[in-house]
């Protein structure tokens, strides 16, 4: 893929630069190659360059002056719409989403080979490689499985993506040293580049999210994506769920995290303050934490862990966080709570006796529809009924993504920009490609 312009890093920057465009266009065409002009090449491209800045300038006024950004209220959600007008004899189709885009996708919950959205065709796979419900699944009622030397590949048309990220659960069981799994791209199907390896390191059993980063690679109009298995035995497992390739406009930042390897409530970076501990929360090495040598936790209905954090300047935050509970039993419950004020609390999720595992897993919790201020409040709370019973919390993340991301389609051309809405409803241009 090639990045033909880029232009600006504010929006009155791009708005002279289309002006003086006008002028000095005309004039220019007087001198240029008849070859060129007689081709026409030139001025279609003008042209559509023109209809698809017409159209990303529609998509920012939307975001300021319409009800565009109530539309898009959660990373990830988009809007796609035509102009009403022709532009230079063009439609332009304009696409907005909030921090990012996701171009294909696949949860393997069709338990076929030709789920998912967003895809050139269908999987192509080896005689071993399946779709199973056993194994655990990390949503949904299944997943892909691959031994052996399995191998499970699908491509997709980024010719005209940039940014591109995969993000990926993976889990891996009983491998042994030497062994190993991979995740491998090609820009033509046939010359291969391992761009993730998972080893014996990896091995236990639990689903972990992964971000590949593709944008080192040529983007082309079928560009191909393969999951690999490398071991020597048929009960050597590498499982693949929830398969997202997408259009990371906007970077995600950390503002602030914990993985309590302090020993106690005052490590971490990013925070107002310390974690207030009350009731029956601890820091402890005790009982396996997700990583390191400590974790939080609270039993009994009186554990309380909470900590304050500023996101007034966030208009995107995330709560990521692993969690387990063991021994919950009915009416047991632990949650996770916010306060923009530390008076009026919400409970954004609750862990119950169905999660009671005693195993890690992932959660990533939306905190962007609430008032996000310069002190917001976040807790963990216990409401379980006896010592016995227990809620674990370990490698706190809150992080933010504050951008949109415009792409725009007229004739051969596509526009890919990134737009942050700044307080007082002023715009920064934080890039703007076409492809």
């Amino acid at each position: 893929m090639k990045i033909n312009g880029q232009k600006g890093a504010a929006l009155p920057l791009v708005m002279i630069a289309i002006v003086l465009g006008a002028l000095v266009i005309p004039p220019f065409l007087a001198h240029a190659d008849t070859s060129i002009i007689g081709s026409g090449n030139y001025a279609d491209a003008i042209y559509s360059q023109y209809a698809c800045d017409s159209g990303a300038e529609h998509g920012i006024w939307s975001l300021t002056n319409g009800t565009l950004a109530a539309s898009l209220s959660t990373a990830g959600k988009s809007v796609n719409y035509l102009l009403p007008e022709t532009i230079n004899g063009m439609t332009a189709n304009v696409t907005v989403c909030n921090s990012y885009q996701i171009i294909a996708s696949d949860n393997f919950d069709s338990g076929t080979w030709s789920g998912g959205t967003g895809w050139l065709d269908d999987w192509t796979y080896t005689d071993t490689a399946a779709i199973v419900s056993t194994g655990t699944p990390y949503e949904g009622p299944y997943h892909l499985r691959l031994f052996g030397t399995d191998i499970a590949k699908r491509s997709i048309n980024l010719r005209h993506e940039i940014n591109i990220h995969i993000k990926v659960w993976v889990k891996i069981y009983s491998i042994e040293s030497g062994e190993t799994a991979t995740c491998q791209v090609s820009s033509d199907g046939t010359n291969w580049t391992t761009v993730h390896t998972w080893t014996v390191d990896d091995d236990d059993n639990t689903y972990h999210q992964y971000d590949i980063d593709l944008s080192p690679y040529d983007m082309t109009s079928q560009f191909w994506i393969s999951f690999d298995a490398n071991t020597d035995g048929t009960s050597d497992y590498f499982y693949v769920d929830k398969l997202e390739v997408m259009w990371l406009a906007a970077n995600p930042t950390n503002i602030a995290t914990d993985d309590f390897e302090s020993g106690d409530g005052t490590g971490g970076a990013g925070w107002l303050n310390e974690w207030m501990l009350s009731g029956s929360a601890t820091v402890t090495a005790l009982n396996s934490p997700h990583t390191g040598s400590y974790h939080l936790n609270l039993t009994n209905s009186f554990g309380i862990a909470k900590r304050a954090v500023n996101l007034s300047d966030t208009s995107i935050a995330f709560l990521q966080v692993w969690a387990k509970v063991n021994s919950l039993e009915g009416g047991d419950i632990a949650t996770c709570q916010i306060s923009s004020d530390n008076v009026s609390w919400h409970t954004v999720y609750t862990w119950d006796e169905d999660d009671s595992d005693n195993t890690y897993h992932y959660y990533s919790i939306d905190l962007s529809s609430y008032d996000l201020t310069s002190c917001f409040w976040i807790s963990f709370n216990a409401g379980m009924n006896g010592d016995d019973d227990y809620f674990y919390v370990d490698d706190i993340v809150v992080q933010k993504i504050n951008g949109y991301g415009i792409t725009v389609i007229a004739g051969d051309t596509v526009l890919k920009a990134v737009v942050r809405i700044l307080d007082g409803g002023y715009i920064s241009v934080l890039s703007w490609y076409y492809t």
